[in-house]
C-alpha cells in the first residue's frame, strides 16, 4: 500500500533492504570463451556473448563470436565492495576485462535480469 505526501504527490513504497548478489565482468579476449577457476567468493553462472548463452552448453557453430564476454559470477556467501575489490584485482591478473557491473537484489527480487 502506497501513502502520498501532501508536497511531493510522490507515492512512496516502503524501503527494501538491498543486498549485493554478484557481479557482470566484461572480459576482452581474442582466445575464444574465457574459462574461470572460482575466485574468492564469486563463481562462474553463464557467459554470454552478444546477447547469447555460450557458456555452459552448446554453441552453434554457426555462431559469430566477438572478442566481447559477458560472464555473470554469483556471490556464494554475504559480500561486500571490498570483495568486489578483490575479486576484480585477482581476475584481472589472469582476464582483461572492460567494465564490472554489480548485481543487487531489492528485498527478494533481482535487480537484473536474469541468466536465459
Amino acid at each position: 500500500m502506497s501513502t502520498t505526501t501532501a508536497t511531493s504527490g510522490r507515492a512512496r513504497r516502503p524501503k527494501k533492504p538491498i543486498t549485493l548478489v554478484g557481479v557482470d565482468v566484461y572480459v576482452i579476449t581474442e582466445d575464444g570463451i574465457p574459462k574461470f577457476d572460482e575466485y574468492g567468493p564469486f563463481k562462474i553462472e553463464f557467459i554470454s556473448n552478444r546477447g547469447t548463452k555460450v557458456w555452459p552448453g552448446y554453441v552453434s557453430p554457426d555462431l559469430m563470436l566477438v572478442n566481447w564476454y559477458r560472464c555473470r559470477f554469483n556471490a556464494t556467501r554475504p559480500v561486500t565492495d571490498k570483495d568486489v575489490d578483490a575479486f576484480v584485482g585477482e581476475l584481472g591478473k589472469k582476464h582483461q576485462w572492460s567494465a564490472v557491473q554489480k548485481l543487487w537484489n531489492y528485498g527478494d527480487e533481482a535487480g537484473f535480469s536474469k541468466a536465459y
